[in-house]
């Protein structure tokens, strides 16, 4: 008896992300049966080879998964062609648990060396497990009640026995966890999610894109600093962000003084999104010159160096926490600059970004310019950042015309 076991990209179902399982098709005991491996936009799909393309990121890690799938499955078909073993291998797995599925997203993310990933997804499974009962909760019998359970969960206090374990969940952020755990369960589900499940939102306020008046920022630059103490280097560091065109705290932080030469900061783009090559203007040489020799980094925060004895995912996780760990050093000590500057406003690294945003748009009215300047990904995305910036603006024009 022959084995016909087939690899094919299965487009009759597509997950929320927009990808489709990559399955292994087979038939056992004259029923067609199908197993799940993977899944791949169909962009990336090679349709001659029944792989995923090599231009793919993480392409080897996927191929050579279907390959281990393939060989693993066509012994087990041989063995029960032969009477050597029963067919219950192949039986679909009903009793799927929440718990369950989640833990098998955490191992595929630290396979394909996604740390930030690992490190959200086991927050949300840890909550779960711990104080909504995920080990019992049945993927098939997960429902809109369900979603709408855990939204309540998600936004009010956790208490208990009166003790808060954790304040309630801004909007926003109980939204991205629905999402994300809602991409799971459609990842592992046997059916598609009824359209009530896919459509259910929490109401969301979008909070306030705070930035600095030409004058403030003039108050932060001429603040006079201890050189070489914390707050000094917290205020260079938000400066730089500003000069560099909004760049992002995480890339600035690793970035090497052998990135600033001859007038300009080259763009590490492994160290941050939407890190972008910039010219150092005058102010920004000034603190360039500041720094530069006296360690590795530009910057003396970051300081941590790869470690040969781990494994790629464990250093790269080692990266997000230290990065994760000088940010809150930065954004605490800001907070006093702001207080020393007479600035009456939660000052963050990523006001900096906001801050150039508005310098930006406010000189060059032309969005392709100021999409490019900002690195956003898309004209959508842009315009929607800047429609943030001015309706905030008009509504910070009005209140001062009602106070006079």
């Amino acid at each position: 008896m022959s084995i016909n076991l087939k690899v094919r990209l299965f487009k009759g179902k597509t997950h929320a992300d927009g990808t489709h399982p990559i399955q292994l098709q087979f038939y056992l005991n004259g029923k067609v049966k199908k197993k799940g491996i993977y899944s791949c936009q169909e962009s990336d799909w090679d349709y001659n080879k029944n792989r995923v393309k090599s231009k793919v990121p993480n392409s080897a890690y996927i191929n050579n998964l279907i390959s281990e799938k393939y060989t693993e499955y066509e012994r087990e078909l041989i063995k029960v062609i032969n009477g050597e073993s029963p067919a219950n291998f192949f039986e679909e797995n009903k009793e799927l648990t929440l718990d369950f599925v989640l833990q098998q997203e955490l191992i595929r993310y630290k396979k394909e060396v996604k740390p930030m990933t690992e490190s959200r997804v086991k927050g949300y499974r840890n909550e779960l497990y711990h104080y909504f009962d995920s080990e019992n909760t049945l993927i098939k019998d997960i429902n809109l009640r369900w979603f709408e359970r855990y939204a309540a969960f998600l936004t009010n206090d956790l208490l208990i026995d009166g003790k808060l374990i954790r304040p309630g969940n801004i909007g926003t952020t109980s939204q991205k966890k629905i999402k994300d755990v809602r991409r799971v369960i459609e990842k592992w589900s046997s059916s598609p999610l009824t359209d009530d499940v896919k459509k259910f939102r929490i109401p969301t306020k979008k909070p306030m894109k705070q930035k600095l008046t030409a004058s403030e920022l003039h108050s932060i630059e001429s603040l006079v600093l201890k050189e070489g103490s914390i707050l000094a280097v917290s205020r260079d560091i938000f400066l730089m962000q500003v000069y560099l065109r909004g760049c992002r705290i995480g890339a600035l932080l690793q970035a090497y003084s052998s990135q600033f030469k001859d007038g300009r900061y080259t763009a590490d783009n492994t160290t941050g999104k939407n890190n972008v090559d910039s010219k150092l203007i005058p102010k920004a040489q000034q603190i360039v010159n500041k720094y530069k020799g006296k360690s590795q980094r530009l910057f003396p925060l970051f300081n941590l160096t790869h470690d040969p004895k781990l494994s790629e995912f464990d250093n790269q996780r080692r990266t997000f926490k230290h990065k994760q760990s000088c940010t809150t050093i930065v954004n605490k000590n800001l907070k006093e600059v702001a207080t020393k500057a007479g600035i009456n406003k939660p000052l963050s690294s990523h006001i900096a970004r906001h801050t150039f945003a508005r310098m930006a748009i406010d000189k060059i009215n032309n969005p392709m310019v100021t999409m490019e300047l900002l690195g956003h990904s898309s004209l959508a995305v842009h315009q929607q950042y800047l429609n943030d910036i001015r309706k905030e603006d008009v509504l910070d024009q009005a209140a001062d015309e009602i106070f006079g």
